[in-house]
């Protein structure tokens, strides 16, 4: 569980005041690909959402759902980053639980439509109720969490509609798989491009301040400061 470190204002590396964080977060391992879910929530008014939702079996959709009623959490959506099957293939089963939209930017919709075609060639079980989105979400959209909120940053080039989200109170951005640590995501899937991931990295991602923690769709988490200086692809 993610929270805050300090409860007292902290000045950050280009001025940004830390405060209390809001939010809380916790983070699953899913899958074959071992895709990264995160529910981020409200302790205080237990509304929560859940980003990228990859359990593939009853065993990883019982861990998020344990942890969800366990903390009487308040699911207000899905939030998929992009629509390749590791991050959607878990869509059905939180929207038939929690009776939830499933929301991701507009452009994801192709990928969407192979969704069927790409867990058959991986062996993922897929409920075709999450064929497409429900709502879509444009970029500078800010979803409320609570006292606290998520900002949609358009950062698409590993997939078409791919979005970051960032929670700007706590220092926090989730980059689905178009930043990761020391690396960035692949480009040579449909609608990857790897001008336009890069492009988008330096000129959305990295103008966040220094410290702002970076939360991927794989692997292990990293921050803005480091990626700017290490990442050996950008």
């Amino acid at each position: 569980m993610l929270q805050s470190q300090s409860p007292e204002p902290t000045e950050g590396s280009k001025g940004r005041l830390k405060t209390v964080i809001m939010l809380q977060f916790e983070q699953f391992v899913f899958n074959p690909f071992a895709e990264n879910t995160y529910v981020v929530y409200d302790d205080n008014t237990k509304e929560c959402v859940i980003i990228d939702p990859g359990c593939s079996n009853a065993s990883e959709e019982n861990e998020l759902f344990g942890f969800i009623d366990s903390h009487r959490l308040k699911p207000l959506m899905a939030i998929n980053t992009h629509g390749h099957i590791d991050h959607i293939v878990g869509n059905a089963a939180v929207k038939k639980r929690y009776g939830i939209e499933v929301a991701a930017h507009p452009n994801v919709k192709s990928d969407f439509q192979r969704s069927h075609q790409q867990a058959q060639m991986f062996g993922l079980p897929f409920d075709g109720e999450s064929e497409l989105p429900d709502r879509d979400l444009e970029d500078g959209e800010i979803i409320k969490i609570g006292e606290s909120t998520l900002e949609v940053i358009s950062t698409p080039g590993h997939a078409m509609g791919s979005i970051s989200l960032y929670a700007m109170m706590e220092g926090w951005v989730f980059t689905g798989d178009a930043l990761f640590c020391r690396s960035i995501g692949r480009t040579d899937f449909p609608g990857g491009n790897y001008e336009q991931l890069r492009t988008n990295i330096i000129e959305r991602l990295f103008h966040l301040p220094d410290d702002t923690e970076v939360y991927s769709g794989h692997g292990e988490s990293t921050t803005i400061f480091d990626e700017r200086r290490y990442n050996m692809f950008l």
